[in-house]
């Protein structure tokens, strides 16, 4: 259960974890620009399964802050 209500913009509604998405995305780009040049992505078997995972990790850990 997430601590802020609907958030409703020109009339449409937006669930709560609409936010968490959003801050989960930006973290996500954010963590994936740091990573691009470092040469992590040589070392990763399958660069679009690892950006999933990566996504999910970030996502789980951002709905926690907000519980």
């Amino acid at each position: 259960m997430s601590v802020f209500p609907v958030i409703v913009i020109f009339g449409l509604s937006f669930p709560p974890v609409f936010v968490e998405i959003i801050i989960a995305l930006m973290l996500f780009w954010l963590v994936r620009r740091v990573l691009t040049p470092t040469g992590i992505y040589d070392f990763v078997w399958h660069p679009a399964l690892f950006n999933t995972a990566l996504y999910c990790c970030l996502f789980y850990l951002v709905s926690c802050l907000f519980v």
